[in-house]
This record gives structure tokens, C-alpha cells and sequence, in this order.
């Protein structure tokens, strides 16, 4: 697997933790036919254990933290591998520790449309953790 498929990867990975912070309205929840939603998974109205997402209204700041916290592990790991400003060695762990959080976040606010990124960050823990060769992250 190229590096810039990892990139790829994690920069993905950063997009749906940060999306946290810009959840989809009723209206942009039908743009492009309803896809958007599953590429965009926050939205009004999804809640779980840490509290509610609603208009008007501040975000939980538990869910917000993990998200945050997942977004710039992603964005750091991603650095890492692409070589720029870290040392591709910490790729591995920032990316280890970024899909965790990430799992923990889609299970805390569990629906259909966490499906895709909670499964983007369990492959990432599997390439992380038992075969980092396959991408050349040490």
C-alpha cells in the first residue's frame, strides 16, 4: 500500500471526527440524495450516553473532546506517514490512538451512519497494531 493511500486514510478518518463539530441540519441531511449523510455522520438529533446533539444548542462536551482529540491524532499520524514535520516512526501510535478514540466515539453515539467511520477505524487498528508492515509504518 503507497504511503499516500495512508494519508489518504487518516485524512478521512480526521474528517469524520471533526464533522463532529458541524453536524447536518434537516435540509443538508437530503443533499445528493441522502448520500451526504453517510460521508457527513453528525447531524442534529443524534444522541447516546453523552448527551444530545440539538439546534441551538451547545454540543456535549465529552463527545466533543474525543472528537477533537481523535481528528488531530488522525491529522498528526497522517503528517507522520506523508514524512512532513514528524518522524514516520510515531505514525503507528498517533494512528492507533486516533482510531480508538474514533471507535469509542461512533459506539457512544451509535446509529447507522457511524457504521462507515467506525469501521474505517477498526481497520486502521488492525493495520496499526497487528500488520504495520503492510503500509511500511514502523
Amino acid at each position: 500500500m503507497s504511503k499516500w493511500v495512508l494519508v489518504m486514510f487518516l485524512g478521512l478518518q480526521a474528517h469524520f471526527a471533526a464533522s463532529y463539530l458541524v453536524p447536518l441540519d434537516k435540509q443538508a441531511q437530503g443533499e445528493l440524495g441522502g448520500l451526504l449523510r453517510w460521508f457527513w455522520p453528525w447531524s442534529y438529533g443524534d444522541g447516546g450516553p453523552l448527551g444530545q446533539i440539538a439546534a441551538g444548542s451547545d454540543l456535549p462536551i465529552s463527545g466533543l473532546f474525543l472528537a477533537m482529540t481523535a481528528a488531530a491524532l488522525f491529522g498528526l499520524a497522517a503528517l507522520a506517514a506523508a514524512g512532513f514535520w514528524l518522524q514516520s516512526d510515531g505514525c503507528r501510535g498517533l494512528a492507533a490512538g486516533g482510531a480508538l478514540l474514533l471507535v469509542c466515539l461512533m459506539a457512544l453515539f451509535f446509529g447507522p451512519t457511524k457504521l462507515i467511520p467506525a469501521a474505517f477505524a477498526l481497520g486502521t487498528l488492525y493495520i496499526a497494531l497487528a500488520k504495520p508492515a503492510l503500509v511500511g509504518i514502523g
